[in-house]
């Protein structure tokens, strides 16, 4: 009797250390779980934050090649400008020439003032450039690059000391440039810089340069073309340009 009360007395206690070592078991290994879950919150995490700020840096990266894209338009867009207001002062000139003439009348003999027909006269060596200028530049705004190559190398070979020779030299370059053929377009801004030093095209060229050597994959020296532009163009729309796209390369 007495060791079966005692058994009695003693089982209790045995059941609550059994249950007790059980909840123990349970709480560690839920502990276990949860830390683990921690983790991978913490590595998810992680990634989020490194793919969205990956996705920041390339937008901010696509808006300032666009913003560039869209200031180069501008620059061609004055450059339009600037020709068309040539082409009227040169067409105002004719015309001015055009009614002198036709308002002086020849006098035959006897006092009998005539008109005479005045056959037209073919076009000055001006004219000439001018319209070849115009129709290589015209050739290249519609896309038809090859075609705006063959017209402003003919165009130089014709006029090589004319006043749009460094434009034209420049246009050659852009034509390559849009064409894919980067190398190419390297050299012939060159030589815009080389020939024509004091020419409106030369913080073109340079910059074009770098977006050239920027497409080959030279970061490098496309950084060194733009740190040029800022320094020898400090307030042209290139150096504008410029300092954009060293702020996304940096």
């Amino acid at each position: 009797m007495k060791v079966r009360h005692v058994v009695v007395a003693v089982f209790p206690f045995i059941l609550l250390l059994l249950v007790g070592c059980a909840t123990t078991r349970d709480v560690a290994y839920l502990q276990g779980q949860v830390n683990d879950l921690q983790r991978k919150v913490e590595i998810l995490r992680g990634r989020v934050t490194s793919e969205m700020q990956q996705n920041w840096v390339d937008f901010e990266t696509t808006i300032a090649e666009l913003q560039q894209e869209i200031k180069i338009l501008r620059a061609n867009i004055e450059e339009d400008r600037q020709l068309l207001n040539e082409i009227a002062d040169d067409v105002a000139e004719l015309k001015k020439d055009y009614e002198a003439k036709i308002s002086t009348p020849d006098t035959k003999p006897g006092g009998v003032a005539a008109v005479t027909a005045t056959p037209a006269s073919p076009l000055s060596p001006e004219e000439d450039m001018e319209g070849a200028y115009q129709k290589a530049y015209a050739t290249f705004k519609n896309g038809d690059y090859p075609g705006a190559l063959r017209l402003f190398e003919a165009f130089l070979r014709t006029y090589p000391q004319s006043e749009y020779a460094d434009n034209a030299r420049y246009w050659i370059g852009e034509s390559y440039y849009q064409q894919g053929d980067y190398e190419r377009a390297i050299l012939e801004y060159e030589k815009v810089l080389k020939q024509y030093p004091q020419g409106d095209k030369v913080p073109h060229a340079l910059l074009k340069q770098g977006f050239s050597f920027l497409n080959l994959g030279d970061h490098v020296t496309a950084k060194l073309l733009f740190q040029k532009v800022l320094k020898e163009y400090p307030q042209s729309p290139q150096a504008e340009i410029a300092a954009s796209k060293l702020k996304v390369l940096d």
